[in-house]
């Protein structure tokens, strides 16, 4: 994810400190004293050590009561930190964990106080916060975790029955009663120890090392190859019951002592409400047969249903609903139980569970008979829809997938009672903080004035995106503002929302004593950014529309310390890092695509290329998500939503790939002369003249129906081929003024005219040119839809558009043997997602199918005539199979101790040592290479980073490998370091 035209560092120049001499070169005699060396110099990166780990998400928080101070407790990634809450910002004592910290659980214990930390698939750490100066972690646990006779659909439809899960769990929640401790394991369930077992000097395990488990509960569905069902919040009530909120799932609520499920509440199969995602529906009259296809323990759809849906709909021609794509691939994240709170009135003795139900909102019902849950009421989510209006064409694809990347964190994600005041106060991703007064009459309180509305203006299904809500007005508060939140939220029965205050709203604690007097922290909210926010609540009765007067926050604490460039380019501080995607490196500067916080850029080496061990920010875009006004009258524009960052090689230009504005570029001449310096940053302006889009508010451009999605970028002459999502290939001119209105600036697409993407979802994108007649060919990683090859040459070389041509589109081959010793020849589950091209060869990573070698030839061979280029393959094996084989497949899987990891191969770093060129070692020596080096960086989610050494195309083989925090989704390597964009871990560099 760096250099798109070149896999070299830096050419025709010399770096001394970190550079090696390969084994197997041929030497020279010559050396800096006898001249200056004119070769290439390419710095082999490792993984060997952790250098640096920055930034990092916030998800988790809670309050130690400890003597006469509340102290918070937070995490910052896999950082956990505690401050004294207090009206002045006080210091901050920090120890790391082993991994990301998904919830924290403060137990006093043998006059001693604790953190019980759930690090995912490191199980629970037990950290000593007695003295929050000297934390002390005293043992993490994994939690194992075993399921069989599991069945489901795979990619193809298949059914794959027999089918047994285990390993070590992802451990997201902890509950305790002071006797006994419940787990929440996203990967299996929920399972129930002893505290004792966990926090005594040594925890009591099985043989295995894993904590000892005194009862279990299987909690999850499996129809795709993506179980519902995963808890993510545990809460035991004084009724004697234990609630959990089971994402996708709903809420359910066991017997603590058993674990047998006694109650069951499903948003999703409903039938009673309308105002959700899917209004009307009743599932069990959607789906081919409700007798075979619905689980009978959940009310959804099966694995029946889903292999139905794609071989009979997607592959065949049969022409039903398709109510189990619906909701796994888009619709879900409407349905998603994040956090519970459950309260018991006394007056009437009704037990109402307040649910942060993601996109859903806030979702009320009554559990009072857990064997009879009704819905009670709800608040709506802020939704997370791209463009105001509708772009064209829904997609009829079995896959849409619209804007589902910004549907995973969004909606309601956390909720906390405030009894005393008869409110709810919660956590919404865009709108920060929400209190919502009648919490204990949501049946009749929740609902605006002046309801029923129609916030149906479009005949559009799902669109837009809060068609549903029909007792809230949900235009807009303020229309001329760009992140204006719904009307209802500044009228009753709302009586604040704060908008986003230091990032987006995540996780939450009230006060004990929540009150209108000011001058006390009455509530600590993370960010999701990274950090926290004290805030103090003034008086929510007032009626007042201007929220600034209801809230202030005395102090913030960002995750890091770092100073960024202000829009008017003060210097200001700090910078909070926590939704890193994408690096791409120069020889003294890292650029980092950080979503909505924009570009910056870090200084990484010295003038001399000696790699710092402390990277700081030298220069940034403006940290927004819209252009802002200066007073000066001047207008700054952000690098919204950034996805990626593309350097352009000799231009000094970095190219930022947006996930709803296009690509924008930027000139970074200035950061990389040294304008900017750690302390006093350059700020980077990029001009609506560098927005490369087609879709904007004044219209689309090309005939391209759909929002701008761009992954990734490849050039050729004043051309950009940028992968564009659902949109396929877009190719801009950019010797055009994109600003001018005329919409010259886009050249040509191919993929978005169709219903069915003919590129599929496209996140990367390689040229090459043949060097034999000049032919230029785009190598497209197209998502689910596998692989494609473009001939571009009517375009690019002849300048005829829209002159791209598809030479064929495909799934990998997938080869199964079953037990009975039967081959089954199928395709590849997954999806493709990054490309490069070497040599003779194109490499792909294909998330959990791993990495593919292909060589170019094969990929470019022509189909017999009459095989159109999207049916080279037939699924079920009715027909010749005309796909190319792949000259290699790794899967990190399959290396000795990852057999139990989960790794999804994502963007890749290539570092080409080329033979017979002359080459510079780091003590100024020429030299040359027999034979070719190929090494990959490859990013791999939630497995981490992998070091794999490719030079022989059909056997890659793993070098080294390190495990992240976060997930892992880009790479760039510089100075023999590698720089890692892990996602809600920050950054994370590594060195030998």
């Amino acid at each position: 994810m760096s250099e798109k035209l070149s896999y070299s560092a830096i050419s025709g120049a010399l770096i001394f400190g970190a550079l090696t001499t390969l084994a197997g070169c041929t030497g020279s005699d010559n050396d800096a004293s006898q001249g200056v060396p004119e070769g290439e110099a390419i710095v082999e990166a490792f993984l060997s050590e952790k250098a640096i780990q920055i930034g990092g998400a916030t998800t988790a928080v809670a309050r130690a009561e400890m003597g006469d101070t509340d102290w918070a407790i937070y995490n910052m990634a896999n950082r956990l930190a505690m401050t004294p809450i207090q009206s002045a910002a006080g210091a901050v004592n920090e120890i790391e964990l082993e991994s990301f910290i998904q919830d924290i659980l403060v137990v006093s214990y043998n006059s001693r106080t604790y953190a019980l930390a759930a690090v995912r698939e490191s199980g629970i750490a037990v950290v000593d916060i007695t003295d929050p100066a000297a934390m002390e972690v005293l043992h993490t646990t994994p939690v194992n975790y075993y399921q069989d006779g599991i069945t489901f659909a795979e990619g193809g439809g298949d059914l794959v029955t027999d089918v047994v899960i285990e390993g070590h769990g992802f451990i997201k929640s902890l509950e305790t009663d002071g006797t006994d401790l419940w787990i929440a394991d996203e990967s299996y369930g929920i399972h129930r120890t002893a505290l004792a077992n966990v926090i005594s000097a040594t925890p009591v395990t099985e043989d295995d090392g894993t904590l000892l488990i005194d009862a279990e509960v299987y909690t999850l569905q499996y129809s795709g190859e993506h179980p519902w069902g995963a808890p993510a919040d545990l809460q035991l009530h004084e009724d004697g019951n234990l609630y959990a909120a089971i994402g996708f799932l709903g809420l359910g609520v066991y017997d603590p002592a058993t674990l047998d499920r006694v109650g069951y509440y499903n948003l999703y199969t409903d039938t009673s409400v309308s105002e959700d995602w899917f209004l009307n529906m009743d599932v069990s009259n959607e789906v081919f047969d409700p007798g075979t296809h619905i689980d009978p323990d959940t009310g959804m759809p099966n694995y029946n249903q889903a292999s139905f849906e794609i071989q009979d709909v997607w592959h065949g021609d049969v022409d039903a609903p398709t109510p189990w794509a619906d909701f796994d691939r888009y619709g879900k994240y409407y349905y998603k139980a994040n956090k519970l709170d459950v309260e018991t009135y006394g007056g009437s003795g009704e037990t109402i569970v307040y649910l942060a139900y993601g996109l859903a909102g806030l979702v009320a019902v009554d559990a009072t008979d857990p064997g009879n849950i009704t819905y009670q009421g709800y608040a709506p989510a802020v939704p997370a829809h791209g463009p105001d209006e509708p772009i064209g064409e829904q997609s009829k694809s079995l896959f849409p997938y619209f804007g589902v990347g910004m549907l995973k964190e969004a909606g309601v994600v956390d909720v906390e009672v405030d009894t005393a005041n008869d409110r709810v106060l919660y956590a919404d991703h865009f709108a920060g903080l929400v209190a919502i007064e009648g919490a204990q009459t949501p049946s009749t309180s929740w609902q605006q004035q002046g309801a029923p509305f129609d916030n149906d203006d479009n005949p559009l299904l799902h669109w837009p995106d809060y068609e549903f809500v029909t007792s809230y007005d949900m235009g807009a508060w303020d229309p001329d503002d760009n992140e204006s939140l719904p009307i209802w939220m500044y009228e009753a029965p709302s009586l604040l929302v704060t908008g986003e205050v230091s990032g987006h709203g995540n996780a939450l604690f009230l006060m004990p004593t929540v009150s209108d007097t000011t001058g006390a922290i009455d509530v600590v909210q993370a960010t999701g950014a990274g950090g926290l926010n004290f805030m103090d609540l003034g008086d929510l009765t007032t009626g007042e529309t201007d929220m600034s007067t209801k809230f202030t926050v005395p102090a913030y604490f960002a995750s890091t310390e770092e100073t960024y460039a202000a829009s008017d380019g003060t210097p200001t501080a700090p910078l909070a890092v926590g939704h890193t995607q994408g690096v791409a490196a120069t020889s003294q500067y890292l650029y980092m695509a950080d979503g909505p916080h924009g570009m910056s850029v870090w200084q990484v080496a010295d003038e001399d290329g000696n790699p710092l061990d402390e990277p700081h920010v030298v220069a940034n875009t403006v940290v927004d998500e819209y252009e802002v006004d200066n007073p000066d009258g001047s207008t700054v524009y952000p690098t919204p939503h950034a996805y990626n960052v593309i350097m352009g090689g000799g231009d000094n230009m970095a190219y930022v790939m947006s996930q709803s504005l296009g690509l924008r570029r930027v000139d970074v001449s200035g950061a990389e002369s040294g304008q900017g310096l750690p302390g006093t940053p350059l700020l980077l302006t990029p001009q609506p003249s560098d927005f490369y889009e087609h879709n904007l508010a004044t219209g689309s451009y090309g005939g391209i129906s759909r929002q701008d999605h761009a992954y990734d970028v490849d050039f050729h002459d004043n051309y950009a081929v940028v992968a564009d999502g659902s949109n396929g290939l877009t190719v801009y001119d950019m010797t055009m003024n994109p600003s001018d209105g005329t919409g010259n600036h886009v050249v040509a697409n191919l993929g978005s005219a169709t219903g069915k993407p003919q590129l599929g979802r496209a996140s990367g994108v390689e040229l090459w040119t043949n060097p034999e007649n000049g032919s230029v060919y785009a190598f497209v990683a197209a998502g689910h839809s596998g692989i494609a090859v473009v001939d571009m040459t009517d375009l690019l070389v002849n300048g005829n558009a829209p002159g791209m041509e598809l030479i064929k589109i495909f799934q990998p081959i997938k080869i199964e043997e079953e037990l009975d010793g039967t081959v089954h020849i199928g395709k590849a589950d997954s999806r493709s997602v990054d490309v490069d091209v070497i040599g003779e060869h194109a490499y792909f990573s294909y998330g959990g199918f791993g990495l593919l070698a292909y060589s170019i030839d094969d990929l470019l061979a022509p189909l017999p005539d009459g095989v159109e280029p999207d049916r080279v393959f037939t699924p079920g094996g009715g027909g010749a199979d005309y796909r190319p084989e792949a000259v290699a497949q790794y899967r990190l899987q399959e290396e000795p101790g990852l057999e139990d990891s989960d790794p999804e191969a994502l963007y890749m770093t290539p570092q080409h040592f080329p033979a017979d060129t002359l080459l510079i070692d780091g003590d100024g020596h020429w030299y040359t290479l027999d034979e070719s080096k190929l090494l990959f960086y490859v990013a791999y989610g939630e497995a981490g980073v992998a070091k794999l050494d490719w030079s022989d195309p059909a056997n890659p083989v793993l070098m080294e490998h390190q495990q992240t925090v976060g997930e892992a989704t880009g790479t760039a390597i510089a100075n023999g370091r590698v720089y890692v964009a892990d996602g809600g871990g920050g950054l994370v560099v590594f060195r030998q």
